[in-house]
């Protein structure tokens, strides 16, 4: 066994063992020039794909036409008597994101015991689980989306089954993840005892991370609801097709309606999430 220190004669204080040698103030000094380079070069190329454009902002916003100048100004006062449509179509919203949750936790906990390393059966299904997970956390839930509408039509079923299977994707990785990083004593004894791994997983896994996959499914409430806003404007329903709808022929005073609405529903739905939250930690 290596000790801190080197042997040193009685009488003498330890000798502390040589430092491996720093990088030479060149090398380093090219290599955070590459970075910069590298860097400089992204942000370029970003601004020249994007068709960037410091006149086109300007205008965008302090122009005649612009967000300041124009759009703002026929925002205001908001138009009370879409209120009522705003909170119920916020509703749908909402309803869209919990459904879409209790669905996506229902995949996430089947794929649960093949997805987490310490309680899978075998690497290959791992490797499989992990992979599904993967592809479906790549696919946005606005292609998911524009897939289901093809086959059911506009509908806020339609964003649902996007929401819930790009969630499986998301949700199934942070319950294996969260599974992997559990104290396995519990686990363990089942194991010892006899337990098959149904008993297993129900019996320890579950009740080990029952509160860590309670919160983490909360946080996603959050996310939900904001992704099923954006799916309303393509199809999805709810607040978010409302809105669309008004913007696309400039009713500015209902799109500020329903975006007081809509600020009220997500502080909300924010606010229950984290006092939830709180509670279990």
């Amino acid at each position: 066994m290596e000790t801190p220190f080197a042997a040193a004669a009685p009488g003498q204080a330890p000798v502390a063992p040589a430092l491996p040698a720093k990088p030479s103030a060149g090398r380093r000094r090219l290599v955070n020039l590459g970075l910069g380079l590298l860097i400089a070069g992204l942000l370029v190329y970003s601004w020249i794909d994007t068709n960037a454009s410091v006149s086109e902002f300007v205008n965008g916003f302090f122009g005649s036409k612009g967000l300041l100048r124009n759009v703002l100004p026929e925002s205001l006062p908001p138009e009370v008597s879409q209120f009522w449509d705003g909170f119920r179509a916020a509703a749908t919203t909402l309803a869209i994101a919990i459904l879409s949750i209790a669905f996506g936790i229902v995949g996430s906990l089947a794929m649960l015991p093949l997805a987490a390393r310490n309680i899978t059966p075998s690497r290959p299904l791992y490797e499989l689980a992990r992979l599904i997970q993967a592809i479906l956390r790549a696919i946005p839930e606005l292609i998911m989306l524009l897939l289901f509408n093809v086959v059911l039509g506009f509908s806020p079923f339609a964003a649902v089954l996007a929401l819930t299977v790009h969630g499986i994707g998301v949700k199934g990785k942070l319950f294996a993840e969260a599974v992997e990083e559990m104290d396995t004593s519990a686990v363990d004894a089942l194991r010892v005892a006899g337990a098959s791994r149904l008993q297993v997983f129900l019996h320890a896994v579950l009740p080990g991370v029952r509160n860590t996959l309670t919160a983490l499914t909360l946080y996603r409430l959050d996310a939900n609801f904001r992704s099923a806003v954006t799916l309303g404007a393509v199809g999805g329903g709810g607040i978010g097709f409302l809105i669309d709808n008004q913007l696309s022929v400039f009713q500015f005073k209902a799109v500020t309606t329903y975006m007081i609405v809509l600020v009220i529903v997500v502080l909300a739905v924010e606010r229950i999430s984290t006092e939830l939250r709180t509670r279990l930690g």
